[in-house]
């Protein structure tokens, strides 16, 4: 009689463990309402008679009595915050916040190093740092950074602002995200799956025969496999919920452009552009001295063969004019 209800207890707890990761609100349904007529399953031990009576798993205790349906564990919901407060104080919330910066500077060394200095005093990290261009051939290749970097939560407001004294901020993109439902329900399953494990490890230590013992194991391999994955999700979770992200772009620049906006007076948009035409002229005067000076050679390679030119082509204009004056005589 003993093995009989063991091996009824085993095959419903198979049953429930092939049902991993199923909704929380459906828990108790699919082991509640077994048919009391259903076919023997290959991997469920049947009794005596060779019939699977449909008895709940749930419904037996291990010493062959009967007992209440044990209550799965009820998740933690989040509790509920008063109308109308900011997402950002709900203590329900979770949320992922991230921002894009594009920063001009005419002082890149100082800004990155003052980045550098934000980014500690945060409490933050670098996750990508990278930068590149600068060249003395080309007054245009100027250096620009690109930074991923990850703030405490709490510290999102200081790190933006101090964002400011980096240099000119261009742009700035915010946003975030909350993933609360999908936080929950991932522990909510994960609470499931090592309720699971529990309910399979005690049949484990009193299972008899090695046929059960080896459906035991696949049943709990399958139950570990689903606590990794949610395990695993939950973890990123964490990690992107109690840290944000900055994308930071520095760009290094000659003079910082500021543009003076279509609403401004028509004198001051008039001297601005005056002043951008200026400004142009004297960068091009600048880049073809310094083109000029990497191409010397060059330069005095093309006026020997121009100085040439002009030599040889003055001898055959004396020639041609010497016998175009030949020939009148002649006749």
């Amino acid at each position: 009689m003993k093995q009989k209800l063991f091996a009824i207890s085993l095959a419903a707890l198979l049953l429930l463990a092939g049902c991993g990761g199923g909704n929380l609100a459906s828990k108790g349904e699919g082991m509640n309402n077994a048919p009391a007529s259903s076919a023997p399953s290959a991997s469920a031990p049947s009794g005596p008679s060779g019939e699977w009576n449909g008895t709940d798993y749930w419904d037996m205790d291990m010493s062959g009595g009967s007992a209440e349906a044990p209550s799965m564990p009820e998740p933690d919901m989040p509790q509920e915050s008063a109308p109308g407060a900011s997402i950002y104080q709900r203590p329900d919330a979770k949320l992922i916040r991230r921002a894009e910066l594009s920063i001009q500077t005419e002082q890149f060394d100082e800004s990155r190093e003052a980045l550098n200095k934000l980014v500690d005093d945060c409490g933050g990290y670098f996750e990508v740092a990278s930068v590149h261009g600068g060249s003395y051939r080309d007054a245009y290749a100027r250096r620009n950074g690109e930074y991923t970097v990850r703030v405490p939560a709490e510290k999102y407001n200081q790190f933006l602002s101090g964002t400011g004294d980096l240099g000119y901020v261009t742009s700035k993109d915010e946003s975030s995200e909350d993933v609360g439902e999908r936080y929950y329900d991932t522990e909510s399953r994960l609470k499931t799956q090592r309720t699971k494990q529990e309910r399979l490890l005690a049949l484990l230590e009193k299972a008899e025969t090695m046929e059960d013992i080896i459906s035991l194991e696949n049943a709990l391999s399958d139950v570990e496999y689903q606590i990794e994955q949610y395990s695993s999700e939950l973890n990123r979770y964490d990690g992107l919920i109690s840290f944000s992200t900055f994308t930071v772009r520095l760009y290094e620049v000659k003079r910082v452009n500021q543009e003076v906006g279509e609403t401004a007076p028509l004198g001051q948009r008039m001297a601005a552009g005056f002043q951008a035409s200026v400004r142009n002229l004297s960068q091009g005067c600048q880049d073809f001295l310094i083109w000029a000076s990497y191409n010397v050679f060059l330069l005095a390679v093309l006026a020997a063969v121009a100085a040439a030119a002009v030599v040889v082509g003055k001898r055959e204009l004396k020639k041609l004019r010497k016998e175009d004056k030949k020939e009148p005589e002649e006749k």
